[in-house]
């Protein structure tokens, strides 16, 4: 139960000390030192102010400590601008990239998310997602090595070239350290053990650049996560989960049980001898199993990341840096023991493609047990639902592995009055992920000819023919060199004119291939991929700062890359900032962005398969949803309800395959963005800044989305969208109903099943975005006390759209929907610092939104949810989440700290589209640090 009284106290002490400058006069606050030039991210020149053209957000060292967070995903999702759909704590085990964290801004993914470390690449993972997304794992970098990031939220292709149209992460390791540290770390939930995750992290450097001419350090980190079953999580589900459709039985016990039933027909399932008498449901005599406990999130999560950094004088003028950084990783599911059928029905069919010969192959339907085999009693073929139980204990596994590292010299030096910078660098990345798939010939071998024996332990080796291993290896190699020379290059009236010229050059190769039984069609529904191919991309930029009158400095940048079997590409970008007062300024850009084809898009290859999930069919639907609705409102056993669920959910929470092949015609995406904003300090060490943003990216590279490939059915060429007949299992769905609604006439018309889809990689997609970002900080002194600083972060979505092709439009606007989630997130924090104790509150705020989207325009409609509930389902709430932070220096050695995330226990908002999930349930979580310094 909440406390009200806490909550409302917490967010008073919020208030309190945002305006606390109203009620304490500020002390004095000391001379700063002279701010030197440096380089900011989005910039090739250096310069001494602290605000650009571009709104550039900074987590500082101390920031990144107070967020008592111990990995860079949640480093950078700490901040309002910043979202993830990728996370290798959450993830599911049948995502492609599994293993692997990355990041988006703007809602355009992490193919539009440039991420730099010390101002460089690194190597995309090694399992490209979704089989076509290169991105940079954020696991693979040290976090006790970052000296601060800086997060460019404006396009800077001009800049960086390719994947910067939404926005540039860069995260700048530490230069230089002496001295050793040693740290350790613990999280876990409040009242439930098993989630939590434990870090240590050392770092040692010796050496000082001016007396010994060097400085060199290592650090190194260890985490490790332990997963959880859904069963252990089930009892934190909260009831509305209940009532979500086709949700009423989730948590069920399954009829796939180890000694099994017989599956006569929907309305006559019969339990199979030697059913122990506890696992009897005694409302319908069936022999069940809770497949919860064996089922979950990623278990036994090991990584390891690793940086080192050699700073060093070449004669008196040469200022080199060699880096080195490695990863590791180790991810193992959760995964229950196979079942008959794959958890299907006899009945229902399958295809999938086999790309080695290039034809679909199905509909496949798992065999019924033939007369005489050992676990058939009766005189016909009979559909047995049993568990395998000598599948389990480690036979069945889903794990990923993969490796990352970066070798990576960088010199920089002056010549007259230029300064110059220059990089060589090696990066290799590589992922492997194993699991067992159901083999068509081999099982159905061994049922048919009675070689498996039900309720025995059988041989590995007819096992392994009947379930065997396949895999997905990836591997991304990158090659590079570049060099930039900066420097002031005339004398205008209103200040220096300054330039910067440079040069990028890359030698790309990936390689991600699926086991040949994979890519011959042998295993059940499995798809897979396989491509090689290598890319040489070249560039060459220029950039410069012009102060036109005092007040006014203008940026101009222009970049040309050239990508190996593709059109040259020019990427402009101008800027603006006028200093309208002392204490405002205005700022704005225009930039023109790209993304290049990536190897997976163009290269050579057999192209790549893929299943679409969650897919609601929109002839379907309606009609499963309407007959699901009859059996849960009835008297129906709680069996026939889950039986019902899980019919109406083949419809509407469906799976679509498809397959894609490379297209080596492919163009660039481009966009056009442009920002307009201000900066204001009323007073010294306050300031606010509001910046409006607007991003429109055409010619995406993808397939055609599923929900604008089903608006226009009618419309696609033959062959493109296969449904299979599967009026088997829909008659099976009627003669539910009818057991309890005999004059139920509802039908599915003849309309077969999605079986798949062949949509190939195309520039067809659009997509425009637009909103605001703003931020405020301020600091001073509480006398007697300490010191105070406050940070407020957020962004508002005004418009976010994709364009549908079959509309020859853009759909409805997803911010504030189901694709664009909330319109407004911020987060508000405060600090105080007394010395030897810091602390601070952070308040997170999310805002609602709706379930709709362009594939389910009005969702809780086509739903057929209740009228009663149809308030809750149409609008997550808003909310709001406090989180904790307390540091204590015992001496100049030893700092303890500890984090309280979720103070008051905020509940999971209701959210009748998605239920509930790992990703979306909310935890109060408590964490403890302890540093030794020496």
């Amino acid at each position: 139960m909440k406390n009200p009284t806490m909550k409302k106290n917490a967010i008073a002490i919020a208030l309190a000390l945002a305006f606390t400058p109203a009620v304490y006069a500020q002390e004095a606050v000391q001379a700063e030192p002279k701010i030197q030039r440096v380089e900011i991210t989005g910039s090739s020149i250096k310069r001494t102010d602290s605000e650009t053209a571009a709104s550039v957000q900074v987590l500082s060292r101390k920031d990144i400590e107070r967020t008592g967070e111990h990995t860079v995903l949640g480093l950078l999702t700490s901040t309002a601008a910043i979202s993830t759909n990728i996370n290798s704590s959450t993830s599911s085990s049948g995502s492609f990239a599994t293993g692997s964290s990355g990041v988006s801004m703007r809602g355009l993914g992490k193919v539009s998310t440039l991420v730099l470390v010390n101002g460089r690449r690194i190597a995309p993972y090694g399992l490209a997602d979704g089989a076509q997304e290169n991105f940079t794992n954020l696991d693979a970098i040290a976090t006790d090595a970052i000296e601060r990031i800086e997060i460019l939220k404006d396009g800077a292709s001009a800049i960086y070239g390719s994947d910067a149209i939404a926005g540039v992460i860069n995260i700048i390791l530490r230069k230089d350290y002496q001295g050793g540290k040693v740290q350790v770390n613990y999280e876990a939930t409040d009242g439930f053990a098993d989630r939590r995750n434990r870090s240590v992290s050392a770092i040692y450097g010796f050496g000082d650049l001016e007396e010994n001419g060097f400085n060199t350090y290592l650090t190194f980190e260890g985490y490790k996560r332990d997963g959880y079953t859904t069963g252990e999580l089930a009892s934190r589900y909260p009831a509305w989960h209940r009532q979500t459709p086709g949700r009423s039985t989730w948590d069920a016990k399954s009829t796939f049980s180890p000694t099994g039933n017989y599956f006569l027909s929907s309305t006559n399932i019969v339990a199979a001898p030697g059913c122990p008498a506890t696992a009897i449901d005694p409302s319908d005599k069936l022999c069940k199993f809770d497949v919860l406990q064996y089922s979950g999130l990623t278990t036994n999560n090991k990584r390891y990341a690793a940086a080192s950094n050699t700073r060093f004088k070449i004669g008196r003028d040469i200022d080199a840096n060699f880096e080195i950084t490695t990863a590791g990783a180790n991810n193992d599911y959760i995964v229950a023991p196979f079942s008959t059928n794959n958890g299907g029905t006899t009945s229902s069919t399958s295809v999938w493609y086999n790309a080695l010969a290039g034809k679909m192959v199905g509909p496949f339907s798992y065999p019924k047990l033939p007369v005489g085999n050992n676990g058939n009693p009766y005189s016909t073929p009979v559909e047995y639902r049993a568990r395998l139980m000598d599948t389990g204990e480690g036979f069945n596994f889903n794990r990923t592995e993969s490796d990352q590292s970066r070798f990576m010299l960088a010199l920089n030096g002056t010549v007259g009055n230029f300064d110059w910078k220059s990089a060589v660098g090696h990066m290799t990345s590589s992922a492997t992920k194993a699991t067992r798939a159901v083999s068509a010939k081999g099982y159905t071998d061994a049922i048919v000819n009675n070689t498996y024996k039900f309720g025995q332990k059988n041989d590995v080796a007819l096992l392994n023919q009947m379930f065997p291993v396949r895999t997905t290896e990836g591997e991304a190699k990158i090659e590079f060199i570049d060099a930039t020379v900066t420097g002031e290059v005339m004398q205008l009236p209103a200040g220096p004119l300054s330039i910067a010229v440079g040069t990028d050059i890359r030698r790309n190769s990936y390689e991600m291939k699926s086991s040949d039984n994979v890519l011959g069609g042998e295993l059940v529904g499995v798809f897979g991929l396989q491509v090689k191919d290598r890319q040489s991309q070249y560039a060459v930029f220029t950039e410069a700062t012009i102060p036109v009158v005092k007040r006014v400095e203008l940026s101009a940048a222009l970049r040309a890359d050239k990508t190996s079997g593709a059109e040259a590409h020019l990427s402009p970008k101008l800027g603006a900032k006028v200093q309208a007062l002392d204490s405002l300024l205005l700022r704005g850009t225009a930039a023109g962005g790209f993304r290049a084809p990536n190897i997976v898009e163009t290269g050579n290859g057999l192209g790549r398969s893929s299943v679409a999930t969650n897919v609601v069919d929109q002839r379907r639907c309606p009609i499963a949803s309407e007959l699901n609705n009859i059996i849960q409102k009835s008297s129906a056993t709680a069996a026939d309800k889950a039986l019902a669920n899980s019919y109406r959910n083949n419809d509407c929470l469906s799976s679509l395959p498809s397959f894609v092949s490379s297209n080596p015609d492919l163009k660039p995406e481009t966009s056009r963005s442009y920002t307009l904003g201000l900066v204001f300090e009323p007073v010294k060490n306050w300031t606010l800044a509001l910046d409006y943003y607007n991003i429109e990216r055409k010619d995406e590279i993808g397939t055609r989305s599923v929900a604008d490939v089903l608006k226009n059915e009618a419309a696609l060429p033959a062959g493109q969208l296969i449904r299979i007949d599967n009026s088997a299992t829909d008659n099976e769905f009627l003669a539910l109903v009818r057991k309890y609604a005999p004059g139920t006439t509802t039908n599915f018309q003849g309309i077969g099943k999605l079986g798949m889809v062949y949509n190939p990689y195309v520039n067809s997609g659009k997509t425009r975005a637009s909103g605001f970002d703003f931020d405020a900080s301020g600091k001073f002194k509480i006398a007697n006390v300490g010191d105070v600083a406050l940070k407020l972060d957020g962004t508002y979505a005004l418009k976010y759209q994709q364009y549908l092709v079959a509309d020859n439009a853009y759909g409805m606007n997803m911010a504030g929907n189901y694709d664009g989630g909330p319109r407004l997130r911020m987060k508000l924090r405060g600090a105080l610092n007394t010395g030897k104790v810091d602390q601070g509150i952070t308040l997170n705020y999310r805002g609602a939104w709706s379930p709709n989207s362009d594939d389910a325009p009005t969702y809780c409609v086509t739903n057929k949810v209740a009228a009663d509930q149809m308030a809750a389902c149409g609008k997550v709430r808003a909310y709001t989440t406090v989180d904790y932070n307390l540091a204590y220096t015992m001496s100049k050695n030893v700092k303890l700290s500890a984090y309280i995330y979720n103070l008051l226990n905020q509940d999971t908002p209701v959210n009748y589209r998605d239920g509930i999930t790992a990703n979306n349930m909310l935890f109060r979580s408590f964490g403890l640090s302890a540093a030794y310094t020496f």
